[in-house]
C-alpha cells in the first residue's frame, strides 16, 4: 500500500471514531449516560492511534519532507497542522482528566468531557479534510517515486516502532466503542 493510501485509509477510521464520538455527545446532551468505558477507549483511541501511530508519521516523516522539498515556502502550513494534533492531544487530555468525575456524575465533568469532545469532533473533521484535499494531493505532485519509496519505507519504521497491528487494534476499539453506544438503547 503507498504511503497516501495508508494515511487516507488511516483518516477512515479516525472519521469513523469521530462519528462515534459526535454520537456519544448527542447521547450525553440528550441526558442519557454514557458508560465511562466508552470514553476511557476514545482516549486510548486517540493517544495509541491517531496521535501516536498516525501524527508520527505525518509530522516527523511526510510534513518534514514536504517542507523541506518547498525550501521553507510551507512551515506556517505545517505548524498549523501540528499545531491542531497539539490541540487534539489537549482535548483528549482534558477528557481522560474529567474521567472520574463524570463516572461519579459530576455535572461539571461531564460538561468539561461534552466541551472537549465537541471541540475535537469539529477539528479534527476540518483537519482531515484539509490534509486530504489540500496537503495529500501536493505530496503526490511534488514527491517522487523514490521519494514515496522513501516515505513508505519511513512508516514501516514507525510501524515496527509501534509493535503490533495498530490499525487492527485501533479498528477493534472503534467495533468496542459503536457497540457500547448501541447496546445503550
Amino acid at each position: 500500500m503507498e504511503p497516501l493510501e495508508i494515511l487516507r485509509n488511516e483518516h477512515g477510521l479516525i472519521r469513523q471514531f469521530v462519528d462515534n464520538l459526535s454520537l456519544a455527545g448527542e447521547k450525553v446532551a440528550d441526558g442519557e449516560r454514557v458508560p465511562t468505558e466508552f470514553f476511557a477507549n476514545a482516549v486510548l483511541f486517540a493517544k495509541t492511534f491517531a496521535d501516536e501511530f498516525h501524527h508520527t508519521k505525518e509530522e516527523y516523516v511526510m510534513f518534514v519532507r514536504l517542507a523541506q522539498k518547498k525550501g521553507g515556502a510551507m512551515d506556517g502550513e505545517v505548524e498549523s497542522l501540528r499545531h491542531q494534533h497539539e490541540h487534539a492531544r489537549g482535548y483528549m487530555s482534558a477528557i481522560s482528566s474529567a474521567l472520574n468525575g463524570y463516572d461519579e456524575g459530576n455535572p461539571i465533568r461531564t460538561s468539561d468531557i461534552l466541551e472537549n469532545m465537541g471541540a475535537y469532533i469539529v477539528m479534527m473533521r476540518a483537519h482531515i479534510h484539509k490534509e486530504d484535499h489540500v496537503f495529500f494531493p501536493m505530496v503526490a505532485d511534488e514527491f517522487s517515486d523514490d521519494e514515496m519509496a522513501q516515505v513508505k519505507a519511513e512508516f514501516e519504521k514507525v510501524k515496527e516502532k509501534a509493535g503490533g497491528e495498530k490499525f487492527e487494534e485501533a479498528h477493534k476499539l472503534i467495533v468496542e466503542m459503536g457497540s457500547i453506544l448501541q447496546h445503550m438503547n
